[in-house]
């Protein structure tokens, strides 16, 4: 089974809907669809490294230059056509339409040739995303605008996972060059601006004047500045210097009453891991009292301001492998109490977490005890718990499981005999079947069918719950910029060419 992508999700941006709050700008504000005007300057915490597309797990400076061979709705699941057109999937097939009119900043042509020469390199690439294409077979170009992908096995999640970050088109001239790394060549809408960028401090990009799509971008120009603290980043958008900033929930509540204004988006979706079903979390019933015993919302108000939603499963409606017949574990100490006892009685574990999510960890240990069980907290660093916190050690952690592209994905990540969030490979032979009948399925209502069951069987087992929105925030001065959009999972960025800058 295809490997995982370990995500930084601390920043993991999910559930792409924007909500803000805050005063009414009187300001005019730019017609959208009216092309490129104004400049946007957005402060982040995220650091520029270079211009490598598969080695970033998030986008908020790859998205400026680069684009995939499609795009994704602000829902996080939906699918648009972007450098292609059109797609045909069949069990062991892949086939692409692409765009005849669109050009490589540096003036190359955007054609079938240089899908294969990215992919290709993506394919044969160690990193993050190359398990992604570990069914491709053959990439081919059958002609300038048209690409074959022939699969070896069916490949549920390979077409949304190229609508994904690390799959972005470098300009086959910049890789040939040897220079993709510095020079950023993409398809863009911006071009990257290197004598008006500082490494460490700031990137500029421009509006290229050979895009394919000018009337939907809003910003001519983008700046990106680099500032670590949120503190400074907010006094920066006060002081006029940047009109969005990455935020924390107490600043987003303070731009709210001081005349700016916040959104915020629901990030990755953080539940429980259980790690250990062969001992810990053999007994369902224990699992079920525990899944009874959370309570996310109480997680939400304390550390995310209130904001995002607590779902009672995995997958949204709208999405394959939402079931509407699941009615998941809404907190009930009462059920709870009752599940202990039937059990056996309370016992013990570990819960792994890291130092900056003391909070939610606290909160676990406090609504445990309420049921008699006694969770041991293990808070280390964030880079020291991402070497650990998969290694077999820890029976339960809380956070996002890392799946970006669905049922498949999901299932890959956490519940295959070889899923990193299966560390210590237990068998779940049902599950495995559901995924088997997805795989088989030749329709996509037969393999909606199949994700509903898998679904079904993991939240009747218990094995997974405790949901909730790990919700990010923008603080931004709606004199300056109005339509600051998300998406879910791009994790520490929005949706730039929607931004409408209002000088």
């Amino acid at each position: 089974m295809a490997g995982g992508l370990l995500l930084t999700t601390a920043l993991t941006v999910t559930l792409a809907a924007c909500s803000g709050t805050g005063t009414t700008s009187s300001e005019p504000t730019k017609k959208a669809g009216t092309g490129p005007s104004g400049t946007l300057k957005v402060g982040t915490n995220q650091q520029f490294e270079d211009w490598e597309t598969v080695t970033k797990q998030n986008s908020t400076f790859t998205s400026l230059v680069y684009e995939s061979l499609l795009s994704v709705a602000p829902d996080g699941f939906t699918l648009k056509p972007q450098l292609a057109t059109e797609w045909k999937e069949t069990q062991l097939q892949v086939d692409f339409t692409l765009r005849s009119d669109v050009f490589f900043h540096d003036g190359t042509p955007f054609n079938a040739d240089a899908v294969v020469k990215n992919l290709e390199r993506i394919k044969n690439t160690p990193s993050q995303y190359r398990s992604q294409l570990a069914a491709v077979k053959s990439i081919t170009a059958v002609d300038a605008t048209h690409v074959r992908l022939a699969l070896s096995e069916p490949a549920p999640s390979l077409v949304t996972n190229l609508a994904r970050l690390g799959m972005y088109m470098v300009s086959p001239k910049s890789l040939a060059a040897g220079d993709w790394k510095t020079a950023g060549v993409g398809t863009g809408p911006w071009k990257y601006d290197a004598k008006a960028s500082t490494k460490g401090l700031r990137t500029v990009a421009t509006a290229f004047d050979k895009y394919y799509d000018k009337k939907s971008i809003g910003p001519a120009r983008v700046e990106i500045t680099q500032i670590n603290d949120p503190d400074s980043l907010y006094n920066a958008l006060r002081a006029g210097q940047l009109d969005v900033v990455w935020t924390t929930p107490p600043l987003a509540q303070r731009a709210d009453k001081e005349g700016l204004k916040s959104a915020w988006f629901p990030s990755v979706l953080w539940h429980l891991q259980m790690y250990d079903t062969k001992g810990v979390f053999a007994d369902k019933k224990f699992r079920q009292a525990v899944c009874y015993a959370m309570n996310p919302q109480d997680y939400t108000d304390a550390a995310l301001g209130g904001k995002g939603k607590t779902p009672l499963q995995r997958f949204p409606e709208g999405q394959p492998g939402h079931n509407p017949t699941i009615k998941g574990y809404p907190f009930d100490l009462g059920k709870a109490k009752q599940l202990i006892k039937e059990a056996g009685g309370p016992r013990e574990f570990t819960l792994i977490s890291y130092d900056t999510q003391r909070t939610i960890a606290e909160l676990f240990r406090s609504q445990m005890s309420k049921i008699g069980v006694n969770v041991k907290l293990e808070l280390p660093n964030f880079p020291q718990f991402l070497s650990t916190y998969q290694n077999g050690k820890y029976p339960a952690a809380i956070l996002s499981d890392g799946s970006r592209s669905g049922a498949y994905d999901y299932y890959n990540r956490k519940f295959a005999i070889d899923a990193p969030g299966n560390p210590l490979k237990v068998p779940y032979p049902q599950i495995d079947a559901a995924a088997a009948e997805g795989l088989k399925a030749t329709t996509p209502e037969a393999r909606d069918a199949a994700w509903q069951k898998l679904s079904k069987i993991v939240n009747d087992e218990a094995l997974d719950c405790g949901y909730f929105d790990y919700t990010g925030f923008w603080a931004y001065n709606p004199k300056k910029v109005q339509n600051i959009v998300s998406t879910t999972n791009d994790v520490a960025v929005f949706r730039y060419r929607e931004a409408q800058p209002n000088g």
